[in-house]
């Protein structure tokens, strides 16, 4: 499905990540009340000055994937200034997010604006924690580049297709990566590819585009580790501002601080361990 957005001049976006909204409100992971943090960084975009043209949220927005999940993600998500896209992660299942209405959002994969469209690519595999984008997802991308080759391209996903430093979360990204680098390779229109997954802020520039990931909107994880461990850096977004000449600028926004309730047990659990 394809959103038109006509908007002549640069246009501003955000990306949030990672959500991990449990199904029951108050349930915490690592001592973190996901569904709080969500609501904390929901506020900090309101509060950030004018509102985003639009929001993207990049998988995983749920722990357990089921409908109650949805429904009280849906219920900060529906506090955005904007409108807003998704896109699942491992964590995330496709048929409750359909489920509570919105397959229209769920189905929404390229948006067109004048000078460029962005292009939302799944990579996760049901009950799976690693990425892979499937061969009709790759045809389709494929596809949507070349039919708009005047138009600069912005490209999000959950999992990286490159390691960001960590031996124990590097496996899980994306299995056939060097299929999607050729192909962005090849792809001169491409400006920049956005992901999640490994909740932190990581860059790195490739011939003609940028790779980037941003932070979660709950826990993070410690840079550089090679076993599981978190960091204490607060709840996260990325801005971006896409120009018309091609050029963009980003900024990840750190929200308030992280607050642990005292007492309950640190560490992740389930299947980052």
């Amino acid at each position: 499905m394809i959103y038109h957005f006509d908007k002549s001049a640069s246009v501003s976006l955000v990306q949030i990540t990672d959500c991990h909204v449990h199904n029951e409100r108050e349930q915490l992971l690592s001592g973190v009340n996901t569904h709080d943090s969500l609501g904390q960084v929901i506020d900090g975009i309101r509060a950030a000055g004018p509102a985003p043209d639009m929001v993207l949220v990049t998988g995983d927005l749920t722990h357990e994937g089921d409908e109650r999940a949805y429904r009280l993600l849906l219920s900060q998500l529906e506090r955005l200034p904007a409108p807003y896209f998704w896109l699942p992660g491992n964590h995330d299942h496709l048929a409750p997010m359909a489920s509570i209405g919105s397959e229209q959002r769920l189905r929404t994969k390229q948006i067109i604006l004048p000078h460029w469209q962005i292009l939302l690519v799944d990579s996760h595999v049901e009950d799976e924690v690693a990425g892979l984008v499937a061969q009709s997802e790759l045809t389709w991308l494929a596809t949507a580049l070349r039919e708009q080759p005047d138009k600069y391209a912005a490209i999000f996903v959950h999992h990286p297709l490159l390691p960001v430093g960590c031996d124990w979360l590097d496996p899980q990204r994306i299995a056939n990566a060097e299929q999607l680098l050729t192909l962005f390779d090849n792809t001169p229109q491409l400006r920049l590819v956005c992901n999640g997954h490994v909740h932190q802020e990581w860059q790195q520039e490739r011939q003609h585009y940028w790779l980037l990931s941003t932070p979660s909107t709950c826990i993070q994880f410690k840079s550089n580790s090679v076993d599981y461990a978190e960091d204490d850096f607060p709840p996260g977004y990325r801005r971006f501002t896409l120009h018309t000449d091609g050029s963009f600028d980003t900024e990840v926004m750190r929200v308030g601080e992280l607050v642990r309730v005292a007492g309950a047990p640190r560490g992740y659990g389930g299947d980052y361990n």
